[in-house]
């Protein structure tokens, strides 16, 4: 059995019906589907209305074995809906999600986890919530020099 969070699967968004499919979720979805088809398990939020998240899987195009609803999408309620599958189905392969604090809990509680971790805008320059205006002299300094004391330590072990 895998069980993966709807997180894994949507962009977050203030309701169900307006999240965007994740591109990388997607990916992981039909990298899992293909050996795992009867047997995944989504863990969906319990707030939202399950009519709203069985139209929004089928129109993208989902297809799990079962939709189990949590009483929320916290990370400590993820984790334990899913402990609840594990004991209740047997054998857990995979618990996903995106939430490294969730795939922290999932390891502690001895479910084997797959995190599934993608930054939407890699770079900072890029982000549109970077801070404005220039970066201080000193700041820039700094880091050069952080940058070249790095450089030199990963060398310290290494005869010239």
């Amino acid at each position: 059995m895998i069980i993966i969070t709807m997180d894994t699967l949507a962009l977050p968004s203030d309701h169900v019906n307006t999240r965007n499919p994740s591109v990388e979720g997607r990916g992981l979805w039909n990298m899992l589907f293909q050996q795992y088809h009867s047997s995944i398990v989504l863990i969906a939020d319990g707030r939202d209305e399950k009519d709203h998240v069985e139209h929004w899987l089928k129109s993208e195009g989902y297809k799990p074995s079962m939709i189990d609803y949590s009483k929320d999408s916290t990370p400590r309620e993820k984790v334990h809906r899913a402990c609840q599958l594990r004991n209740a189905f047997g054998t857990l392969r995979w618990f996903v999600d995106i939430d490294p604090y969730s795939a922290q809990l999932a390891l502690e509680d001895g479910l084997p986890t797959l995190i599934a971790v993608t930054p939407s805008v890699p770079r900072v320059e890029w982000r549109s919530d970077r801070p404005k205006g220039n970066t201080p002299w000193d700041l820039l300094v700094e880091e050069i020099d952080r940058q070249r004391i790095m450089r030199a330590e990963a060398n310290w072990g290494e005869i010239e």
